[in-house]
């Protein structure tokens, strides 16, 4: 199977974007999580005073 540099390029464009898009993804979520569990020990914290 030949692959001229056009297609080369635009395959690894893909997955270059695709890890960057993955990471982005989870970094996000994980901010997202620790934000909610750190917002409900304020809270708790909040409510013992």
């Amino acid at each position: 199977m030949y692959f001229d540099p056009g297609t080369g390029s635009l395959i690894v464009q893909l997955l270059v974007a695709g890890l960057a898009s993955i990471g982005a993804f989870f970094a996000i979520f994980r901010t997202k999580i620790m934000d909610f569990f750190h917002k409900n020990k304020k809270e708790e914290n909040n409510e013992k005073k």
